[in-house]
């Protein structure tokens, strides 16, 4: 129990230290089109949208005895959203919160998305 809440404290803090790093690198960016601006909005709100209806639908499958979505989609799902809101998406749907390996393998690609985003800010800033 330790083990997954330290998971998802470190996996938190990456999400919010990578969409700080995303944010200072865009903004700049779209803040002079507004249409951009829009389009960048509607795209990651359909993108958690689609990654919430992904987790619900698993968690449907599963106490269904359904055939499931794998975890791997699932993690591409939630990289496309930009893990914006995974840990909320996990907590109201009571789903694969105390399963390790899918945190593991969760904070392993918010640490990709953490290294991206502060590699670019680098290029971009110093």
């Amino acid at each position: 129990m330790i083990f997954n809440t330290l998971i998802m404290f470190i996996s938190k803090c990456g999400v919010a230290i990578s969409l700080c790093a995303l944010g200072m690198l865009i903004v700049p960016l779209v803040s002079s089109n507004p249409v951009l601006s829009i389009a960048l909005i509607a795209g990651l709100v359909i993108a958690n949208g689609v990654m919430y209806l992904g987790f619900y639908k698993d968690k449907r499958n599963a106490k269904n005895e359904a055939r499931r979505i794998s975890e791997k989609t699932l993690i591409v799902l939630s990289m496309l959203a930009l893990h914006c809101t995974t840990h909320l998406t996990m907590h109201f749907t009571q789903h694969k919160t105390s399963k390790w390996s899918f945190q593991l393998k969760l904070l392993a690609a918010i640490t990709l998305q953490l290294s991206l985003s502060v590699f670019w800010f680098v290029q971009v800033y110093v």
